[in-house]
């Protein structure tokens, strides 16, 4: 029986005889295996240390990742618009009858440059923003391999920032949200 060939013109995966299309696919499910290519083909892991020092690597990025998003709300706060939020202790009476503490919401302004869009604060704030992209990307990237422990190491990464970093950012609560 005669194969027909499917590839795209200059995507030959056939060299030397051998399909080099083994080695080249993505698998989109789940898996726990130690060989896997990570964001680029340089950082490819064929060992149980290199795995291992991968997923540790990776655990880092994302906890830096949550370090990151929280520097930029602490740089807002200072060099920014904050909204403080305070609550009156006096009972009242909202339109439908039910009780409820009355929320007093009060605008201050931290230190405003002349130019709102070419100042300093607003350059590091761009830069520190595509950097969180980037690492946001990445992040998903190595999600995306469905490597089991990848996909730990982002997950775990990502809790053990928040809670690191996390207890610095400021709490905003919806009186008005219902599902939490």
């Amino acid at each position: 029986m005669h194969e027909m060939s499917t590839t795209m013109p200059g995507m030959d995966h056939m060299k030397n005889g051998s399909n080099q299309m083994d080695h080249m696919s993505m698998m989109m499910y789940f898996h726990a295996s130690q060989k896997v290519t990570i964001l680029f083909k340089a950082w490819a892991v064929d060992s149980i240390g290199g795995l291992i020092g991968s997923c540790i690597a990776v655990f880092v990025l994302a906890a830096l990742y949550e370090g990151l998003k929280v520097t930029r709300e602490i740089l807002k706060r200072k060099y920014g618009y904050v909204v403080s939020i305070d609550l009156d202790k006096s009972t009242h009476y909202a339109k439908n009858g039910t009780t409820g503490q009355s929320v007093t919401v009060t605008e201050t302004a931290g230190q405003i440059p002349k130019s709102k869009i070419c100042n300093g604060h607003h350059i590091i704030q761009s830069l520190l923003h595509i950097v969180q992209v980037v690492i946001s990307y990445f992040l998903m990237l190595i999600f995306m391999t469905y490597n089991v422990w990848l996909c730990l190491a982002v997950a775990l990464g990502a809790g053990f920032g928040y809670f690191a970093f996390g207890w610095k950012m400021v709490k905003v609560v919806d009186i008005y949200e219902h599902c939490h």
